[in-house]
């Protein structure tokens, strides 16, 4: 293991959001807002805001799968530099201003190691370090995300890791799934 700037991970430079008025959302591309981040640590196929697109904003405010989207701002400490990771959609999704995007060189590194790190004690305490408090909010900056130092393990090592903790993530996903189903039925049957 080597340790190294987060930034020497990425293939492209981190980048901050759109922001689009509420008075022109109602329909065109999916967009992250921060509700989602928070809600979703791993977003794939969810419901979203839509706003219009112009097509330079298409070309670099489009999400890709393996996206790390990192919050800006949060009313409390612990939600400012909390991580998410894209995982894909159906259809083309961008990101709002109050969210940093960070796409790491996929041939050399994992995505989701890296959320999983990022979401872990470690990581925690690792992003802690640059968070600054304000009045009213916390934040990071993406010149600042940049320069944390990371480890930097082999890909086969990270790919292990990501899909044992993918694998768990996502029977428990599947579990909620189950038993909100089973809930469902529950209140038919209840109020039947």
């Amino acid at each position: 293991m080597t340790s190294k700037p987060f930034g020497q991970l990425l293939s492209i430079p981190p980048r901050n959001g759109l922001t689009k008025p509420k008075k022109v959302r109602g329909h065109g591309f999916k967009m992250v807002n921060m509700g989602e981040l928070f809600k979703y640590s791993r977003i794939n196929n969810i419901p979203m805001d839509r706003v219009p697109l112009t097509p330079k904003e298409q070309a670099s405010s489009l999400l890709e799968a393996g996206d790390l989207l990192f919050a800006r701002q949060s009313l409390v400490r612990d939600g400012a530099g909390k991580c998410s990771i894209f995982l894909g959609d159906s259809e083309p999704v961008c990101f709002e201003s109050h969210i940093i995007r960070c796409r790491l060189d996929k041939m050399a590194h994992n995505p989701l190691f890296y959320y999983y790190y990022f979401s872990s004690p470690e990581g925690k305490v690792l992003m802690d370090t640059i968070i600054e408090q304000g009045a009213g909010a916390a934040g990071i900056r993406g010149s600042d995300l940049v320069n944390l130092i990371v480890p930097e393990f082999t890909l086969s090592f990270q790919n292990h890791v990501a899909s044992i903790l993918d694998a768990v993530d996502s029977k428990i996903q599947l579990s909620h799934q189950i038993n909100q189903t089973f809930e469902q039925m529950a209140q038919a049957i209840f109020k039947s």
